[in-house]
């Protein structure tokens, strides 16, 4: 049967307006969170529509949302999930933000990807980001390009002989607890080690370009020498 003026109505954006407005704080989370879907028919019946599927495309990975976004000193930064199931994340963080008044600062687009575990500032003059599994190369360079870390030297902390899932982010290895101490996973550490990473120091010049100026500098080396 064709849909009449009811019909469309009732799948209309105006009526799916009307029916979120009047739901609760708490309907509206579990909404965002299972992200559902429902496939409608006309009905042969007495109600105008029949519901023929449901799907679900829950947002399990939102309660980590450390990795949305990072914050550097020009402000905060959209990140791009490497996991096409958890695109939608940046969205939704992105509405949170203008929703407080927070300015987004800029944003990192495709080919690149950058989540908030492999980020770390530390002061003005350095930042860390890991780059391997989940954050790329891409990303840091967009960063550069468009001056979005706001240091002077850009650390790029790379995993590339572990390359695990378990220790997929730079802070399931590295963290910075004071001014003068870190923590490291004690196996990732020294030039022999297996699992070690390096880094690649990037300097801005004074026309805010960046170049490569230190190269697969064995990562606990590295932080030592930064007091």
């Amino acid at each position: 049967p064709a849909l009449d003026k009811r019909d469309e109505f009732l799948l209309s954006d105006e009526y799916k307006a009307q029916s979120i407005a009047a739901m609760d704080t708490e309907q509206l989370v579990e909404i965002v969170m299972m992200n559902p879907t429902i496939t409608l028919i006309k009905s042969a019946r007495d109600t105008p529509l029949t519901a023929t599927g449901f799907s679900f495309k829950p947002l399990c990975n939102l309660t980590f949302t450390r990795d949305q976004q990072i914050t550097t000193n020009r402000g905060i930064v959209m990140g791009r999930m490497s996991s096409p199931q958890r695109h939608l994340e940046i969205e939704i963080m992105r509405f949170c933000f203008n929703k407080l008044g927070l300015k987004i600062a800029g944003e990192v687009v495709a080919p690149g990807t950058l989540e908030g575990g492999d980020f770390f500032p530390a002061g003005d003059d350095l930042c860390f980001i890991g780059v391997g599994l989940r954050t790329n190369p891409a990303a840091a360079k967009q960063m550069m390009e468009h001056d979005l870390w706001g240091t002077r030297r850009v650390a790029l902390v790379k995993d590339l002989f572990e390359r695990s899932q378990d220790r997929m982010h730079l802070d399931c290895v590295f963290n910075i607890a004071s001014y003068d101490c870190v923590a490291m996973l004690d196996e990732c550490m020294g030039p022999n080690s297996l699992t070690r990473r390096l880094v690649d120091e990037w300097t801005r010049a004074d026309d805010g370009s960046y170049s490569l100026t230190r190269h697969d500098v064995e990562f606990a080396q590295y932080v030592r020498e930064q007091g």
